[in-house]
């Protein structure tokens, strides 16, 4: 991305501005936060609030550039590995430093030592990691995922015969897997149970999907449903808390949903065929990303099945995983968390497609005519709303709205002379139908300025223009 492009964004846990030369201890808790994560970008010389490109004075850059190196060297241990380099935008000299993710976590203030000066990036801020944390920066390091340590505590009699079965009947119909004895090699292979100094005991990823009670082990490893009276949680109709496996946890959350959700009926030719007011494919593609992509390392957190009047919330513990943002999302970009369970879903047929849930979500609710989902990363948890108003009713767009909206989502940016050009209208009637789209939160303005030659519309989010 370009640099012009970065100023026009907010910080965010990849992207921090600076004005003028931070404190040295600054610069150093952001490059460790950097590093324990995706990685990210400081730009020193642009005001954060304003996005006005203040500049560094041309005799101080250099020195800058020196003071800023010196402090990755003899703070940050292990060395984050960064880049550093001077961009001259509208006669005014911009230092942009890239700090790589790292190899060798948790990288940490080597005045303060790995538990007490090991910081990580929550949002656009720098914050001091906990032993949690620390634990899983550590397994990152040696690329092993949560779900795949053993629980030491639990013996391999808590992995019920019931909860295998399901399991191989499930790729056996799906994938066409044929099924095998599930003696101990097997729990072995595919990774549900583990050796420890000596003793065999059940993974993480075996407890959570073959052991009938996996709460025990596992804090918080339920699914927290609720139906709320009206658009607040301010009173329940309904609420029921889902125990098991993951697997009756997926179907148990649904059968909620569709216990507590309108239900209706369209004639489809000579047949009637009931529908909730929710695509239910959608509903449980999002169930399923929550449980199989949530942090189960984090003690006492569930995930929140929460219904109300307008929408359906789906909050799971765990926000996205360092590399991914926001913007990838549904673009066929994939990271697994739980890699055992990632797979063992993916054979059994709960996952279609690496990278691919979000996408089907997005499809799913604009073949129902409903008005696009949200999905959100805050604070270490992910949330994904789903609405039931249709779009229809909330927007009427005209023909030319429609042809910008389809010639942005076609191209993905578009200036208005290419618009101009497109369309044949003329420039008073392009701006119109843009200012019209962006007040409705339907596109953005990506340059530096209104009057930046290169600056061009984005559609916003997920949002598309009905047919």
């Amino acid at each position: 991305m370009s640099i012009l492009n970065l100023i026009s964004l907010p910080e965010s846990k990849t992207l921090e501005f600076k004005e003028i030369m931070p404190d040295p201890l600054a610069i150093a808790k952001t490059a460790c936060a950097f590093a324990n994560g995706g990685g990210g970008t400081i730009l020193i010389g642009v005001a954060d609030k304003k996005k006005t490109i203040t500049g560094i004075n041309e005799p101080e850059i250099h020195i800058l550039e020196e003071k800023i190196a010196n402090v990755v060297y003899t703070m940050v241990e292990p060395t984050a590995a960064f880049h550093i380099s001077i961009h001259n935008l509208e006669g005014k000299l911009v230092l942009k430093m890239d700090i790589f993710p790292g190899s060798l976590k948790p990288y940490h203030l080597k005045n303060k030592g790995v538990i007490e000066g090991t910081y990580i990036r929550v949002g656009s801020t720098n914050r001091k990691a906990d032993i949690e944390t620390l634990e899983e920066l550590s397994r990152q390091r040696m690329n092993i995922s949560f779900d795949e340590t053993p629980v030491i505590d639990a013996s391999i009699e808590e992995i019920d015969p019931k909860n295998i079965e399901i399991y191989l009947n499930k790729r056996k119909e799906v994938r066409d897997i044929p099924k095998v004895e599930p003696d101990a090699e097997f729990l072995k292979r595919i990774k549900a149970i583990k050796q420890q100094n000596g003793s065999v005991h059940p993974t993480v990823a075996g407890i959570l999907l073959f052991s009938s009670e996996p709460e025990k082990y596992i804090q918080g490893a339920v699914i927290k449903c609720a139906r709320f009276k009206g658009i607040e949680m301010d009173e329940f109709i309904d609420q029921k808390i889902i125990t098991g496996s993951l697997f009756s946890q997926i179907e148990e959350t649904i059968a909620f949903f569709k216990k507590n959700v309108k239900r209706g009926a369209k004639i489809e030719g000579i047949y009637r065929k009931e529908e909730y007011e929710y695509p239910e494919k959608a509903i449980r593609e999002a169930v399923v990303n929550a449980v199989c992509h949530r942090d189960y390392s984090r003690k006492g957190a569930d995930i929140k099945f929460a219904i109300f009047d307008d929408r359906i919330e789906i909050t799971s513990p765990g926000g996205l995983l360092p590399q991914i943002s926001i913007s990838d999302i549904g673009t066929g970009v994939s990271e697994l968390r739980n890699k055992i369970i990632g797979r063992i879903f993916n054979e059994a047929g709960l996952i279609e497609g690496w990278g691919t849930g979000i996408r089907r979500i997005r499809t799913e609710i604009e073949e129902m005519g409903l008005i696009a989902p949200e999905f959100k990363d805050i604070n270490s948890f992910f949330k994904t709303i789903i609405y039931n108003e249709p779009l229809q009713k909330r927007l009427k767009f005209d023909l030319d709205e429609k042809e910008i909206m389809a010639y942005i989502q076609k191209q993905g940016r578009a200036s208005t002379k290419e618009l101009e050009k497109e369309l044949g209208k003329s420039k008073a009637t392009i701006k119109r139908k843009i200012r019209n789209l962006a007040d409705k939160g339907y596109l953005i303005w990506v340059g530096t300025s209104q009057k930046d030659p290169s600056g061009y519309y984005e559609l916003t989010g997920s949002k598309k223009v009905p047919s």
